[in-house]
Formats: structure tokens, sequence, C-alpha cells
């Protein structure tokens, strides 16, 4: 049985519409099938999964983290270690 189809029109920035296409390509994969893809497994799953990492690939508890400890460097209040056992 073959389910009716239907348009899903969404408004995006062009150049992050730009940037996903170009992403997809990469990957072999059209746009409306990674969303199609996302959509039916959202539905199935009954839950909104995905990853919210920044530009370096760090979550922002990791990137908050990183970022106390940079802190904490400067402010002479970290002690270093030597990677290499005596």
């Amino acid at each position: 049985m073959m389910s009716e189809k239907t348009n899903l029109t969404i408004k995006i920035d062009k150049s992050e519409r730009d940037s996903f296409s170009s992403l997809c390509d990469e990957l072999g994969i059209s746009m409306a099938s990674v969303l199609n893809a996302f959509i039916k497994q959202t539905i199935r799953q009954r839950e909104v999964k995905f990853s919210v990492k920044d530009a370096n690939g760090f979550t922002p508890e990791e990137s908050a983290e990183l970022k106390r400890r940079i802190a904490e460097l400067h402010r002479g209040k970290a002690e270093i270690h030597s990677l290499i056992e005596d």
C-alpha cells in the first residue's frame, strides 16, 4: 500500500541551507532523505535527538569545563602533571 505524499515547506537561512546541502552532497544523500529519516526516527522513538556541539566538537558542558580549566591555568591555580612516569 503506497502512502500519500505531501510537501513540507520550512524557512531557513540561505547560508545554512547551502551548508546543509553541501554536507548532504558530501555524504551522498539528499536533503529530503536526511529530513525524512529524521522525521521517521523521531516518530518511531517518540523523542527528538540530535547533538549540540561547538565548532571544535565539544558539548556545551565540555566547553565550559575546558574554559574553567584554562582560566585556572591563567590564574596560576592549576597543578601541572608530567605525562611520563619516572
